[in-house]
């Protein structure tokens, strides 16, 4: 910017140091052609020149100089007889023209004026020619353009080494902020704590941010693991002491009954294992995946058709109430049929007796999903039913179903809300339109 700045200011300075010297010299020029004009006068009835040395001598210090003078009659009475002017007649008698020529080869600047004589013997009008080469005015444009050069690349120069200063004095927050994050074990995302200038104040907030982000994100991540480890542990321990009763065992029919546990204790580790790759799952859909708009009363109706198996041990009512108007929501359609899915699936094997129902609503900008059952309810508090994990005395679940409902809830900014009214227990997904 600064070197691109030079250039202009260069063109510019060149610009009008050629336009500084024309005019200098056109003064000069003009000074000179109205002297002469003032010289020429009638003697014997015939115009005659009286040359002003002096104009002319001051006029030949810097270039060559040529002149005429042109009676009435048209007749050279003085001067250059080939040097000739474009100018007009009547522009010459309101006073002096200027104009480019070239004489002898040379490049010349001409000027023009025309001087009335009132003697009867030759009235009229007398034009005076007066010409000088442009060398003296282009050296004297190249010699103020140098200076403006000059002057130009000082000033560069400082603003470079002041930009240089200025650049460095301002970064050297960002340098400690960079040997604060340097300077960090892996572990560490706690706020920076170099108090950032008012330039970069926000860029720092936003790194602050990110790390609280991060560190929220790993802390899940890492009690996820754990959690996982610790109920993965549990039927695996319990299978192998299956396998080993199983391998003590002499053919009988205790060995069919212990095969008959191994192949429910593996059930339920495919289970556990299928839900905790689906909380996983939710969890990393939350903030990598865009919101699109979703038809909830297409979606629950397609969910509730896959959910629900063909057979089942007892007879169950099952109903699907929509919504008209149908709700729309931004939302990640496959984090939402896991959630539904796992409602229903929780409802079918855990509550409901008799009756299953699963309706669509919208009220006080926020859409709904409820999944409906007259089962005994949760043998654990609302509050701590949603929790990882969080099963009743009886329950043979991972206890990761509600779980996942409320990580998709609280990714849709909504949340889950369970009742219980006259035999009925209600489990809604509440979610922000």
């Amino acid at each position: 910017m600064l070197a691109l700045g030079a250039v202009i200011l260069g063109f510019a300075g060149w610009r009008s140091a050629s336009i500084a010297a024309q005019q200098a010299y056109d003064r000069m020029l003009s000074g000179g052609a109205i002297q002469i004009a003032e010289n020429v006068y009638v003697q014997g009835g015939v115009v005659t020149l009286e040359p002003p040395v002096s104009t002319i001598a001051a006029l030949a210090a810097y270039d060559l100089v040529f002149y005429k003078v042109v009676d009435p009659r048209g007749v050279v009475v003085a001067g250059y007889e080939d040097l000739a002017s474009e100018a007009k007649p009547e522009q010459t008698r309101n006073g002096v023209v200027i104009e480019d020529g070239l004489y002898q080869e040379q490049p010349v600047r001409i000027a023009t004026v025309a001087k009335q004589i009132e003697d009867p013997a030759v009235g009229g009008w007398v034009t005076i020619v007066l010409a000088q080469t442009t060398e003296a005015r282009r050296a004297l444009a190249r010699d103020l353009t140098l200076k403006a050069l000059g002057v130009i690349a000082a000033m560069s120069a400082l603003a470079l080494l002041a930009t240089s200063y200025a650049v460095t004095f301002a970064l050297k927050p960002l340098a400690r902020i960079e040997r604060e994050i340097v300077e960090r074990r892996p572990d560490d995302l706690r706020p920076l704590q170099t108090e950032p200038p008012v330039e970069v104040r926000n860029l720092v907030h936003a790194i602050d941010d990110f790390m609280r982000r991060l560190s929220d994100r790993i802390t899940l991540m890492q009690r996820f693991i754990a959690d996982a480890a610790h109920q993965i542990r549990t039927p695996l321990a319990a299978l192998d002491a299956q396998v080993e009763i199983l391998s003590a065992t002499p053919p009988s029919r205790q060995k069919a009954v212990t095969v008959a546990r191994i192949r429910e204790r593996t059930s339920e580790l495919g289970r556990l294992t299928g839900q905790l790759l689906d909380h996983a799952m939710v969890i990393h859909r939350a903030d990598a995946v865009a919101m699109t708009p979703i038809d909830l009363n297409v979606l629950a109706k397609g969910v509730l058709a896959a959910a629900v198996p063909l057979s089942l041990t007892r007879e169950v009512d099952i109903a699907f109430v929509p919504a008209e108007p149908t709700p729309i929501v931004n939302g990640d359609a496959v984090s939402l049929r896991e959630a539904l899915g796992n409602l229903i699936d929780n409802a079918l094997k855990h509550g409901a007796r008799s009756k299953l129902v699963v309706s669509i609503g919208a009220d006080d900008g926020r859409a709904w999903i409820e999944v409906a059952d007259n089962g005994g309810g949760f043998a654990v508090p609302p509050g701590d039913v949603i929790r990882p994990f969080a099963k009743g005395p009886h329950s043979i679940g991972s206890g990761l179903g509600l779980a996942i409902a409320a990580e998709v809830a609280r990714a849709h900014k909504g949340e889950i809300a369970i009742s219980r009214e006259g035999g009925t227990t209600r489990v809604r997904l509440l979610l922000a339109t």
